[in-house]
């Protein structure tokens, strides 16, 4: 009797560590900020992936003295087992033939959306099935879930406090670091916060809070203003409540469909039309944010409408990208260039006119559409199996649905298909991040889980003594992956952070001391090392004239640190252009270097052509060596690739003053003025020549 009621005692207990580590990445990850480090997205990268290794380590200690017996056939018999097989395999094949492995196994730093993170999610999907079958589970996890996106809702107006801001006025980001972020987190949020207030009954204190929570969520999507999540609500919300009044109320849901339908309708008939009370409301805030969209010519419309273009030119060539030959080039269509390796292949068609529309500090690696960022990156295998993926969903919500179940469980099986319908409409105007992606495999593991047959834990069997030695080993992998390589990522870039403060504050010997210690716990971050290069050359940078020898070491330390992060990444055009610069500054006192500068911007050339700012940094360099005829040929080049950009005109005029050509050099200064009137330099150009 003491026995059996130890084993229940550790049997529930194991249950109760197994909840707690899956429920953590729900809390977790969307919180998680490193206010001391570089990348903001990495913290929450780190802790859903160290959460997930620490969760199938204690699954695998649970499995070392006794498992169930289950049948491989068997297991791919159960609800979307296959189908999510199908995603992680064509996963692992487009990343098998990437055009850059390693970044597409571990994520490209700014995203760490690789094929790693992918899997991990896979099997945390897999697990969270075997712990949701029961609805406590369920119960407790949405708690989970709901809590943390109510706080994330706060977030937002807790910022408006720090950076003193009117959150109704200005576009806040909150604990997920940009508006748009935000909302596409919060959508798939608010249908598990709806279903969990229609399902509680007779519990007054708990429907205020409830109440509460959805309020501050929706206020929470408002105050964002992107409207890709307000359109993916709209479709969740319409979903949600299909599913839940369709088997009772279909005349009440006909009706509001048909009603919302011409509302719309009227409302689009009087903006165009110009009805006064219709022209008054498309002034508001709100409202005029969605007007806006309509224009096609100019914001945030205007750059993903050129962003989009450029992904169909991708996906309709399949352009060879980098500087070797491609191997897999026949293959691109098929299988992709490789997960989070957008970016690359976006430069090679980079639009000039995006130059001109974006911010200059923005990280261009996605289309802000995902079916074109699946199919450039993952091919036609990928698309198709994320297609099969979403269908299996489908079907296996619309079973559930036709098995008549009761209004609770309709809610609680609305929340999962709504969710993903948020998200993948929401998607198609911007990306998935670390935080939906968790959530769009908490949703499918729901799926898996709900109709299936509970677990039971008495029918087991003891393993063999070396599958239990096997299961204790892969445990302490697992864990000791999650404290080194996790956590070791986590303080590596909190190292890092401190050496760019240390950099911009001209302390360059103590960054060098973080760098170094950051790249020993992660060696394989290019980024590190190309910081490392950057402070080196500014160490050299800032030395004397008469100091050549030790400004050469530095210059040599800093092409090796270059050098060893166009190894890890190859493809980075930034790591070349910064080698050029590097070498024309160690050309002043070696001209040798010249042709090693040149040779770098000419590589860079070949990851971007239609890059105009990389032409004109060349055409600047041969101009402060005196080489006018290359340097004009530079900047007739960026001219040839974009006739707006007004630097280029500028150089030319700074060349044709030198070449004595005074009436060539007034017409080139005039244009650059021009094209930006507030260039102070061009004015006082064309008042020189004037004198």
């Amino acid at each position: 009797m003491l026995g059996s009621w130890q084993l229940s005692r550790k049997w529930n207990a194991g249950i109760h560590l197994r909840s707690f580590l899956l429920s953590a990445p729900l809390w977790a990850v969307p919180l998680a900020i490193n206010p001391w480090g570089l990348n903001y997205e990495l913290p929450k990268v780190v802790t859903l992936r160290a959460l997930i290794l620490l969760t199938a380590g204690v699954y695998l200690l649970k499995m070392a003295p006794r498992y169930r017996p289950l049948s491989l056939r068997e297991w791919l018999r159960r609800p979307l087992v296959l189908p999510v097989l199908g995603f992680a395999g064509a996963t692992l094949l487009s990343a098998f033939t990437s055009l850059d492995p390693l970044t597409s196994l571990l994520g490209g730093y700014h995203r760490q959306q690789g094929a790693y993170l992918t899997l991990l999610l896979v099997v945390w999907s897999f697990l969270l099935a075997e712990q949701l079958r029961s609805a406590t589970e369920r119960r407790r996890l949405s708690t989970a879930l709901i809590i943390t996106g109510t706080l994330v809702a706060l977030t937002p107006f807790v910022e408006s406090l720090y950076w003193h801001e009117n959150p109704f006025t200005w576009r806040p980001g909150g604990s997920l670091g940009n508006p748009i972020f935000l909302g596409a987190y919060l959508i798939m949020v608010l249908p598990f916060t709806l279903a969990r207030l229609l399902t509680v009954v007779d519990k007054r204190s708990q429907q205020i809070a409830l109440s509460g929570a959805l309020a501050l969520q929706l206020l929470a999507v408002l105050v964002t203003q992107s409207r890709g999540p307000w359109i993916g609500a709209l479709a969740g919300g319409a979903l949600f409540v299909f599913l839940l009044l369709w088997p009772t109320h279909r005349r009440l849901v006909i009706s509001g469909l048909v009603g919302g339908m011409l509302f719309l309708g009227l409302l689009l008939m009087g903006w165009k039309a110009e009805v006064a009370p219709v022209r008054y409301a498309v002034q508001l805030p709100y409202v005029n944010r969605l007007v806006k969209a309509t224009d096609l010519s100019r914001g945030t419309t205007r750059v993903r409408i050129v962003l989009w273009k450029t992904a169909l030119k991708v996906v309709r060539t399949w352009p060879a990208v980098g500087l070797d030959a491609d191997r897999w080039h026949a293959l691109r269509p098929l299988l992709g260039y490789g997960p989070d390796t957008a970016g690359y292949v976006y430069n090679t068609l980079y639009p000039p006119e995006l130059a001109h529309i974006e911010d200059p500090g923005a990280i261009w690696d996605r289309a802000h559409n995902e079916v074109l960022d699946i199919l450039t990156m993952r091919g036609w295998l990928g698309v198709a199996t994320v297609a099969a993926l979403g269908v299996a969903l489908a079907r296996r919500g619309f079973y559930l649905w036709r098995a008549d179940p009761t209004v609770e469980q309709r809610a609680w099986l609305a929340a999962p298909l709504s969710a993903l319908l948020a998200h993948a409409v929401e998607v198609q105007f911007a990306f998935t991040l670390t935080a939906t992606a968790m959530l769009t495999w908490f949703c499918i593991g729901w799926l898996m889980a709900v109709g299936s047959a509970s677990a039971d834990p008495g029918k087991s069997r003891v393993l063999a003594r070396r599958w239990q030695i096997y299961a204790v080993m892969g445990a302490f992998l697992l864990v000791a992956s999650a404290v080194r390589v996790e956590g070791g990522a986590l303080w590596a870039d909190t190292l890092a952070g401190r050496a760019r403060r240390l950099d911009s504050e001209r302390h360059w010997e103590e960054s060098l001391s973080c760098y170094d210690r950051a790249i020993k716990l992660i060696p394989w971050y290019a980024p590190y090392h190309q910081f490392r290069g950057e402070t080196l050359f500014n160490l050299g940078r800032a030395l004397p004239a008469t100091e050549e020898t030790v400004k050469a070491e530095l210059f040599s330390a800093a092409d090796r640190s270059l050098a060893r992060a166009r190894a890890l990444n190859p493809l980075e055009l930034e790591h070349y252009s910064n080698a050029g610069i590097l070498h024309a500054a160690w050309a002043e006192f070696a001209p040798e270097h010249l042709s090693c500068a040149v040779a770098y911007y000419e590589q860079a050339f070949e990851l971007s052509p239609t890059r105009v700012r990389l032409r004109v940094e060349l055409g600047h360099i041969y101009y402060n060596f005196h080489h006018y005829e290359q340097a004009l040929g530079q900047y007739k080049d960026a001219v040839a690739i974009d006739a707006t950009y007004y630097p280029a005109y500028y150089g030319q005029g700074l060349v044709w003053q030198e070449l004595g050509d005074l009436t060539q050099a007034r017409a080139a200064f005039s244009r650059a003025w021009e094209l930006n009137p507030h260039c102070v330099a061009c004015e006082e150009a064309m008042d020189a020549l004037a004198e």
